[in-house]
């Protein structure tokens, strides 16, 4: 009983001591830098928590997307400038101007 009761006085003592070592004050984020903007200068560029949106892909053929995710049918009664004669984007030079 004894021994486990020094063993507790040393532990609460060492605790004690552990917090008394640690530094108590507060500091804030240097105004108008309120994030760490250095991680969007590596690969990811982004960050999104893993909980983001979960990945919905189907490996089979009868399995199918929800509605926000399918791609919807083509109607040739929407207007459409891509599929349309143009004369004055006839040329190599106008391939760029898509994008």
């Amino acid at each position: 009983m004894v021994k486990r009761t020094l063993m507790m006085g040393i532990c609460l003592v060492a605790c004690m001591v552990a917090m008394g070592l640690q530094s108590t004050t507060a500091e804030a984020s240097p105004p108008g830098q309120p994030a760490n903007w250095g991680r969007f200068y590596h690969y990811p560029y982004v960050y999104y928590p893993q909980n983001f949106q979960q990945p919905q892909t189907y490996d089979h053929m009868y399995y199918k997307y929800g509605q926000e995710r399918q791609i919807p049918v083509y109607n040739k009664d929407w207007h459409n400038f891509y599929p349309s004669k143009r004369p004055y984007h006839w040329g190599h030079h106008f391939i760029l101007d898509v994008f």
